[in-house]
């Protein structure tokens, strides 16, 4: 469902939401419910598909069966696909699926052989595993455009400026009895269109499969545990092109990558730091062919030299500590204990009952006299500090290993146990991480996967928990911001060397940024988590940042820009292209307004993701006689028939600018005219060597000085009719068919011909044009 409509979109009983929509129209929601669907958020930079299953990007994939992608799978840029050297690439999408898995055990049956799983999105090998109808029963899926400027021009009058522009929220059932809600926001602005936010709401509705009038479920689920997932691949393009394939062993996973782990923005993401295994001078894949590479490097095309300078990632912005499961702290205090009393109250120690908390003696501490120490910092609840897990994966997701391997989400074991005073893998300079989820530095290159784990929870029918968190993605990150000591972060400011031979000592330095980072503030995945964090809290965040303590719901109140204008292109009819726009955005009003509108920008570029050019700066005012803003297109190098892209940018007295929200491709041609007089035949005379034996013009012939709407009969010197076109386009008409053959079938001969055309209000024009094979 899309619609322009003012929708604040909070979390909202589950139950009580679905039986309203089923009391007005029953069986419709019933049927659509059962239907697996997906959207794309597409408004900012950073464009993705999700879907009403869970799947986030696409069903998990990896290897040589994942080389194409008709959907974005986090791309970025956006508009990203390409030819290089006549070979196809689907662009710059940088992951291979994402999702979310919950594991419950009922009151009755507790222990790991009785968990219950749903692994819903980002599950499977080489190749995906479907969730749908097994781990998923999709309940519904929705897409509102909150957008500021209505697609003819005018202002939206129903836009909130409290919310995103693109706004995609999806339900769905799971066999644990619990139903999920995911609402996902982006927005256009160039400090925040490199990231997406989403909102779960995870409540206990008793509802395992999809069928809303039925409630399966109502006993009190414990250990329950929240996953979240995504496998990162920087990027799809980056790695085609230096393989010819999205390369899985020995690329993805153990090879070309690894993750990193920033604990000031609870923020995951992955880089590329070197290309064929172990060549570290081919960090970020640099295009393979030199000359191209510099080409690109220069001009920015193709997204500049590197191939895979994205750093994508996601970040936690809020986790549920209200049903979060209670250590009771008198059986675990500080006393010292020798071994057998420490296993005594592990093993009688309860999160509640029936929930065994562990019989790891991991959670105690070694003393020098040879006693033990409980160690767990607990928060001031008496609850385990979160985040439970944080661990780094191959790319392997299968169910049997994600459900019954125990370091997966298993409340019996942490993957890597918890960072601890004295911990080498982490400064003690960071008391408040005693207790959390250890991140496994070591095995930063099994890269391919990355997830954390949040719980164990104890619910109750009609028990809620909600978590937030954000897909990020930047050029690069910033150097010394994280504490990993077996891969430092690399700038890319680095050398580029072939066979040897150094191009550049300092990429950055000699080439600078592509044009798709339309941000000087925002670069770095480091900077656009911290806009992430931004957006959500509605006021700039303390670092290091505590997601605990941030609200359930996303408060959305950012600054923003004058919105880019709707724009229409056309021919003229003497062969230019024209540019306009009305005069509505200079009235556009908000509480958080960057700045009162300058000037509009217009760009041009011959491909989606740029290098765009700034052709033209029109001044608030400049107006033509009818009122509205124009720009004219005369440049003689772009030639009929070839396509560009057009963008018109808004920009304030401050120099802040819109995104380029009206990207238009446009293929050039000679307009109509508004009175028909003299009608010409091109090419006339028609010879194969005329050079119109181009592939964008072989076989044509066409007409121009036509209206919009005429017939065009084609006659022999016989006067036999040939053929008979419709015209019905606001352009030149570059018909070829009737050229290639005649009404019975057969190929049109040398000749002369002579054509009429006649316009609905009877005007006439008759020519003649000659063919010769």
């Amino acid at each position: 469902m899309r619609c322009n409509k003012n929708m604040k979109l909070k979390p909202v009983n589950f139950i009580q939401r679905y039986h309203r929509f089923i009391f007005i129209v029953v069986f419709p929601v019933l049927l659509i419910g059962q239907i697996r669907e997906y959207r794309i958020h597409d408004r900012g930079m950073l464009h993705e598909t999700v879907y009403n299953t869970g799947d986030i990007g696409r069903p998990w994939q990896t290897g040589s069966a994942g080389n194409v992608t008709t959907t974005p799978l986090m791309e970025w840029p956006s508009r990203s696909a390409t030819s290089v050297n006549n070979i196809i690439y689907s662009g710059q999408h940088n992951l291979i699926g994402g999702g979310v898995y919950v594991g419950v055990n009922i009151d009755s049956l507790p222990g790991e052989g009785n968990r219950i799983f749903a692994l819903c999105g980002g599950v499977g090998a080489s190749t995906p595993e479907p969730v749908y109808g097994i781990w998923s029963f999709p309940l519904f899926m929705e897409e509102i455009e909150n957008f500021p400027v209505l697609d003819n021009g005018i202002l939206n009058p129903d836009y909130d400026p409290d919310e995103a522009e693109e706004i995609i929220s999806a339900g769905w059932s799971t066999p644990t009895g619990i139903t999920i809600t995911r609402t996902s926001r982006a927005w256009s602005y160039p400090d925040y269109d490199d990231l997406i936010i989403y909102e779960y709401t995870c409540e206990y509705t008793g509802d395992t499969d999809g069928n809303l009038a039925t409630i399966e479920m109502d006993a009190t689920l414990h250990d329950v545990m929240f996953l979240f997932q995504y496998g990162f691949a920087p990027s799809m393009y980056g790695y085609q092109r230096h393989y010819q394939e999205w390369k899985y062993t020995g690329g993805i996973y153990r090879g070309d990558q690894n993750n990193f782990w920033d604990l000031d923005y609870w923020l995951s993401f992955n880089m590329n730091l070197r290309t064929n295994i172990t060549n570290k001078n081919l960090f970020a894949k640099p295009e393979p062919d030199r000359n191209l590479f510099e080409q690109f490097a220069q001009t920015g095309e193709k997204g500049g030299g590197l191939g895979s300078p994205q750093a994508p990632g996601y970040c936690v912005l809020h986790y549920d500590t209200t049903h979060l499961a209670i250590v009771v702290p008198e059986e675990l205090d500080s006393l010292n204990r020798n071994e057998s009393e420490a296993q005594n109250i592990l093993s009688s120690s309860t999160i509640l009952p029936g929930d065994p908390l562990t019989d790891d003696m991991d959670h105690f501490r070694e003393n020098a006299d040879g006693t033990y120490t409980w160690w767990y910092e607990l928060d001031a609840n008496s609850h385990i500090k979160q985040p439970w897990s944080n661990k780094v994966s191959t790319g392997n997701t299968n169910s049997q290993k994600m459900m019954y391997e125990k370091d997966s989400f298993n409340p019996n074991r942490r993957w890597s146990g918890v960072y601890k005073p004295g911990s080498t893998a982490w400064p003690n300079t960071a008391p408040e991480w005693f207790g959390r989820a250890a991140y496994p530095y070591r095995q930063s290159a099994d890269a391919g996967m990355k997830h954390h784990v949040f719980g164990p929870y104890t619910l109750r029918l009609g028990d809620k928990l909600e978590f937030a968190i954000a897909e990020v993605v930047g050029y690069g990150a910033e150097g010394g911001q994280v504490a990993q000591q077996w891969a430092p972060i690399p700038s890319w400011d680095n050398p580029v060397i072939f066979d040897g031979d150094t191009i550049t000592h300092n990429y950055l330095t000699d080439y600078g940024y592509p044009d798709y980072i339309n941000s000087e503030s925002v670069i770095n995945v480091t900077e656009v988590a911290h806009k992430a964090f931004r957006a959500y809290l509605g006021y700039e965040p303390t670092v290091p940042v505590w997601p605990e303590d941030h609200p359930k719901d996303g408060n959305y109140q950012i600054p923003v820009p004058v919105p880019a204008p709707a724009i229409v292109i056309e021919n003229t009819d003497n062969g230019l292209v024209r540019i306009h726009w009305t005069r509505d955005v200079e009235g556009f009003q908000h509480p958080r307004l960057m700045g009162d509108l300058n000037n509009f920008i217009v760009y041009r570029s011959n491909s989606g993701m740029g290098p765009w050019q700034a052709i033209d700066t029109v001044m608030v005012g400049e107006i033509t006689s009818d009122g509205i803003y124009e720009f004219i297109d005369n440049d003689e190098t772009f030639a009929v028939g070839d396509s560009r892209y057009y963008a018109v940018t808004s920009q304030d007295i401050h120099g802040n600018q819109s995104g380029k929200t009206n990207i238009t491709n446009f293929q050039k041609n000679i307009g109509a005219v508004e009175v028909m007089d003299k009608v010409y035949a091109v090419p006339n005379p028609y010879r194969l060597s005329s050079g119109f034996n181009d592939p964008k013009y072989a076989g044509k012939i066409g007409f121009y000085g036509l209206p919009s709407e005429c017939t065009i009969r084609i006659f022999s010197y016989a006067g036999q009719l040939v053929r008979t076109i419709e015209h019905n386009k606001p352009v030149y008409s570059t018909e070829k068919e009737w050229l290639q053959v005649t009404r019975s079938g057969q190929d049109l001969a040398s000749g002369v011909y002579f054509f009429v055309v006649t316009a609905p209000d009877n005007k006439m024009s008759k020519g003649k044009f000659v063919v010769l094979k």
